[in-house]
């Protein structure tokens, strides 16, 4: 009884967030901020070992609605990685694209270009392209603001410059990001 009554209460919350009016008109902005803890494995062209470790990612960035319920954008993030013996942080820019459906579904692609930087090991560098489709729901709390989970899958390519040379690099990692948005 307690879950029928757990899941109506969310169900008639989930449509109380449906009935606020949705800024996702031509013309707004959003500013966001957002965080992920992920799961990351690593392979190496060079024969290295095989990594799997947890990340925290910090993500700002901004939009503008260009349709209604159409934005672009530039995304930023500042990610750290703890590997045991090899601590890194990364940063990185690129644009980003948003559709918003009705419902408050959302769709989203990121493509971004990073700089990867050793902190136990500062020998350890790395650039590499990024591509972060996911797929989320914006819960407006008001007119301007959102909380927006989503579930992302991420695919980063590019050169390894570690100690004994450099190195192909490639990682896919899956994520539950979560943002705050507020709209303009």
């Amino acid at each position: 009884m307690k879950k029928l009554a757990l899941l109506l209460s969310l169900a008639f919350s989930i449509n109380a967030f449906s009935q606020i009016e949705k800024p996702v008109t031509k013309g707004n902005i959003i500013l966001s901020g957002g965080g992920a803890i992920s799961h990351v494995k690593n392979s190496y062209s060079t024969g290295g070992s095989n990594t799997s470790f947890i990340n925290c990612t910090l993500s700002p960035g901004f939009s503008y609605f260009i349709l209604d319920n159409f934005a672009i954008g530039l995304n930023t993030n500042l990610e750290y990685s703890g590997l045991t013996n090899n601590k890194t942080y990364t940063l990185g820019i690129g644009p980003k694209v948003k559709f918003y459906f009705n419902n408050g579904l959302f769709v989203n692609a990121e493509v971004s270009y990073n700089s990867l930087h050793g902190i136990s090991n500062t020998s350890n560098k790395a650039t590499f392209f990024a591509f972060k489709p996911g797929i989320g729901y914006a819960i407006f709390l008001n007119q301007k603001v959102s909380l927006e989970p989503g579930i992302f899958y991420e695919v980063k390519n590019g050169k390894y410059h570690i100690s004994y040379g450099p190195a192909d690099y490639k990682t896919s990692t899956i994520s539950l990001d979560i943002h705050l948005n507020v709209f303009f």
